[in-house]
């Protein structure tokens, strides 16, 4: 009895070390999703200056299947500018100034993962960009009616803008978490207030951490 006792317990620990092996191993990078912290710096332009750097923060969205997958991701840069608005309308009219603070940006693209490399992953992908400006203050007073209301269809016209984008970026995994670099280039629209005279895009460079939470398919029941 004692034989067949330590038999069946030495079974039990061979039945067990494979089923915790399995539970210690970290999820795959394809078919899951992963949600992620991210900080870098953008580099735009506006009206005041030709050249703005600054820094920027946000969170995204991750979700990856055999070759492609989604990426959506929202942040904001930290700046402040100032624009003049040409709203002069009668003789007497000074063209009013307006602070601008903060840019806020919605990013969703289609995504491509090339090579099949355990731990790390190189990716790209093609979308679109909405930015905004946070906040738009007027600093001077309007001299008319006229002139307000030419101003407010201004702010209007050039506090949003959609753009393509381009993103290239890396991750690498440990486990459930990986790292990532990854920069983000978008089309530099005229019809927005934070776009460049000089160049035909404005861009961000970008480094984080992501956690993936689980797979991305849903499991047959």
């Amino acid at each position: 009895m004692k034989a067949i006792r330590t038999l069946a317990a030495a079974l039990a620990v061979v039945t067990l070390v494979p089923a915790v092996g399995m539970a210690q191993t970290a999820r795959p990078f394809q078919n899951s999703w992963f949600w992620g912290i991210k900080g870098g710096g953008t580099f735009v332009s506006s009206p005041s200056k030709s050249n703005v750097t600054s820094g920027m923060a946000g969170i995204d969205w991750l979700i990856t299947r055999q070759r492609g997958g989604l990426y959506v991701s929202l942040d904001q840069s930290f700046l402040s500018q100032y624009a003049v608005l040409a709203d002069s309308v009668n003789s007497t009219d000074t063209p009013s100034r307006v602070n601008l603070k903060n840019m806020r940006r919605l990013t969703v693209a289609i995504m491509g993962y090339p090579g099949d490399w355990v731990r790390f992953h190189p990716y790209a992908g093609l979308g679109m960009t909405y930015s905004t400006v946070g906040q738009i203050t007027p600093q001077t007073a309007y001299t008319s009616q006229d002139q307000y209301t030419l101003a407010q269809q201004i702010i209007a016209q050039y506090k949003s803008v959609f753009s393509p984008t381009l993103l290239l970026g890396a991750q690498f995994q440990v486990r459930n978490a990986a790292v990532f670099v990854q920069g983000m280039g978008w089309q530099a629209n005229q019809n927005f207030f934070l776009s460049s005279s000089t160049h035909g895009f404005n861009a961000s460079i970008e480094a984080g951490l992501r956690y993936n939470f689980g797979s991305s398919v849903e499991q047959d029941r």
